[in-house]
């Protein structure tokens, strides 16, 4: 068992209840008292007790004592405390029993939390049970969320809390959208997620302060305990209870036995491992489909998120992450090579590709993030290349002049045909021959038969239309298709030629740009 060991200001703060003339004198309040003794005169003393005497008695102390602490009952000159020893006095209270049987009720009181707190280890829901256990201890509601802002565990609410929105897909209250965009923005926030003891968050934000400590799990920030100062004054004894909850919390969490996600967890190891291609086994895929309720052949979506700013915040990962899986009906969103993917089940909830990409609009100009769209995908076996699309949307679209904030594979499938062709050839050897010899020959004639069989191809072979667009008389135009067929021989009436020849126009023009 890990002990929870007092310190003077705990019992400070619970004096103060019950007296009104209560005084603290510490010159370093050490956390290590385990129970209160009456003073014997002439008897060893030792650090984890606090000794109760009268003011009498404070002359036979030695001036040497050192890290010792005492109680002291009426007036009292302090400077009769040896100088490197603690001493709280309570000056209005005569009742030496009395003060005794508080303190060690207090004592009791403690002990009894921290075996609570052990008990709910081995339990079924352990984080449940220790942050219903802790109640009493901090007299206000207290929750515990993680990296994506997800609520765990919240056993008493109070008038006055944050109102949480639902996830429809989990059902688990997890913090608004918006309050998450404000801590982005938020220095006293963005300061509080590398600190390592417990701080109190300013009641600017909220409109009440919040004790809070973080988890780390070596070195790993796993989320936060939280104490909203809502039914009761925050105490600076309460910092020390905070550390110790928060202690057995990162000790179950070692242990496996605090968030009760462990398949949440399971699920984006596995799409991780499945795009890596570290997973063959066909049973293992699909008990993984068993497991989230798919069928091999439903329709998928793949995206791909990426921020427009070159040093992303944790926070802001991780708050995306959640909000991404809030607005998508069934979607699983997880950190994938320095970015964000989203694996998306159409068919579980009968709903379209735009319906997706539309319910992720604000999500993506609020923060600044950019986003590519697969095809939709008939086969999940064929998931590894719809996170390709995605991924090949999001950079060319980046490379494009577009200024939307989704890109889609379908919008994009002559540039990756185009691209992936100039990545094995060069573009002069990759596009046709017949029009290199129609520039060439524009160059050393002057005349303009490249530009004309481009716009000639463009527009479906409509001669009005030409004629037009390039400001000359249709006989001109046909002067100069008949010329073109004789020069570089090109065969107009062939379908596949045309289809050649317009790639071509996309290679070299695209090369040039």
């Amino acid at each position: 068992m890990i002990p929870f060991k007092l310190n003077m200001q705990i019992l400070y703060d619970a004096f103060s209840d019950v007296y009104l003339r209560v005084f603290l004198h510490v010159p370093k309040d050490i956390p290590c008292l385990e129970a209160v003794r009456l003073y014997r005169k002439n008897s060893a003393f030792v650090p984890r007790y606090v000794y109760m005497l009268r003011p009498e008695e404070l002359g036979s102390l030695p001036v040497s004592l050192q890290n010792i602490s005492f109680i002291c009952i009426g007036k009292t000159d302090i400077c009769q405390i040896p100088p490197g020893c603690s001493v709280l006095i309570v000056e209005d209270s005569e009742d030496f029993s009395e003060l005794f049987t508080l303190t060690q009720n207090i004592f009791e009181k403690y002990q009894s939390w921290n075996q609570e707190l052990h008990a709910a280890l081995s339990g079924s829901r352990p984080l449940d049970a220790m942050l219903e256990a802790s109640l009493p201890i901090f007299k206000n509601p207290i929750f515990v969320h993680d990296t994506n802002f997800y609520i765990l565990s919240c056993p008493h609410r109070a008038s006055g809390m944050l109102i949480w929105d639902k996830d429809s897909r989990t059902g688990w209250n997890i913090i608004p959208l918006t309050l998450i965009h404000d801590f982005k923005t938020d220095t006293e926030y963005l300061n509080t997620l590398t600190t390592t003891e417990p701080a109190l968050y300013s009641a600017e934000q909220r409109g009440y302060p919040i004790l809070n400590m973080n988890i780390w799990n070596h070195g790993r920030y796993e989320g936060r305990v939280c104490v909203d100062e809502l039914e009761s004054p925050i105490r600076p004894g309460q910092y020390l209870a905070i550390r110790h909850l928060t202690e057995l919390i990162v000790f179950s969490l070692q242990n496996h036995d605090l968030f009760q996600m462990n398949m949440g967890n399971d699920i984006e190891q596995f799409f991780r491992d499945y795009l890596d291609g570290n997973i063959h086994e066909p049973s293992r895929i699909m008990k993984m489909l068993q497991f989230l309720n798919w069928r091999r052949n439903d329709r998928y979506l793949c995206l791909r998120l990426e921020t427009s700013q070159q040093n992303i915040q944790a926070l802001s990962s991780a708050a995306t992450l959640g909000h991404i899986e809030t607005q998508i009906p069934e979607g699983h969103a997880f950190i994938y090579k320095n970015g964000i993917t989203v694996i998306v089940n159409l068919s579980y909830s009968h709903v379209q590709t735009s319906d997706v990409l539309s319910s992720l609009a604000i999500l993506l100009r609020e923060g600044l993030l950019k986003m590519g769209a697969s095809s939709e995908i008939h086969d999940f076996m064929q998931l590894t290349q719809g996170c390709y699309q995605a991924c090949i949307a999001l950079e060319l679209g980046l490379a494009s002049a577009s200024t939307s904030w989704c890109y889609r594979f379908d919008d994009y499938i002559l540039e990756f045909f185009l691209k992936k062709g100039g990545e094995a050839l060069a573009p002069e050897l990759l596009c046709s021959n017949k029009i290199l010899i129609l520039k060439e020959y524009d160059e050393n004639n002057h005349t303009d038969l490249y530009h004309t069989l481009k716009t000639f191809l463009e527009l479906e072979r409509n001669v009005l239309k030409t004629s037009k667009t390039l400001f000359i008389h249709r006989s001109t135009l046909f002067y100069r298709l008949e010329r073109i067929q004789k020069i570089a021989d090109v065969n107009l009436e062939d379908a596949k030629e045309r289809l050649v020849l317009r790639l071509s126009f996309h290679i070299l023009e695209g090369n040039e740009d």
